[in-house]
């Protein structure tokens, strides 16, 4: 019969949100700011996110080629001293090319930023906030000096942390502490929700 159907009709009432339909973020933003010197990066929060994503940069006002550092600490200590192991390359023009192991409180980067000149670096913290795992991290990043083009360089490290705490601050340093808050900016992300 012309505009009349015999199908039958399903009454649905409220529809449950769930996870599949509201899915989480990936991550978001935990903090910012400028590092004056040698700097630190503290009091992490620990409570929403299983991975940290780290964005620093390390500069210097004394000399074009010079290594930096970068070291993770527990809640209320300066390290994680005979827990850090570490494997790093760098390969540039005028900078030549290396790599290694580091099994020390401090990981080895090399080269250092100097004056107003690019320099970034990305680290990837695995497990940061577990209470019962040991950390891993991979690191990278790219360095020129402007029209000083015979050093730009890459560099890349990654290793693990061999501690049960959560990482909660990270120290930036370099041998000169004379960094501009200028060219010294970083910011921090947490990745992987809980």
């Amino acid at each position: 019969i012309a505009g009349v159907t015999t199908a039958a009709r399903l009454g649905v009432g409220s529809i449950a949100s769930s996870e599949a339909m509201n899915p989480k973020a990936m991550g978001g933003f935990l903090a910012s700011g400028d590092g004056s010197g040698n700097y630190w990066i503290s009091n992490i929060p620990t409570s929403d996110f299983h991975d940290l994503e780290i964005w620093i940069k390390s500069s210097q006002q004394s000399t074009w080629i010079t290594s930096w550092n970068l070291t993770f600490a527990t809640a209320g200590n300066t390290s994680v001293s005979n827990s850090q192991f570490q494997s790093y390359l760098y390969k540039g023009y005028s900078t030549g090319q290396s790599n290694g192991t580091n099994a020390a409180s401090a990981m080895y980067n090399y080269p250092c930023g100097y004056s107003s000149y690019g320099h970034y670096y990305r680290i990837y913290l695995s497990n940061y906030s577990s209470t019962s795992n040991i950390k891993s991290w991979h690191g990278y990043g790219g360095y020129t000096n402007g029209s000083a083009t015979s050093y730009v360089t890459y560099e890349q490290g990654g290793g693990t942390i061999r501690s049960a705490a959560p990482i909660t601050d990270l120290y930036v340093s370099n041998g000169y502490s004379n960094g501009s808050t200028s060219y010294q900016g970083w910011s921090v992300f947490g990745r992987r929700p809980k």
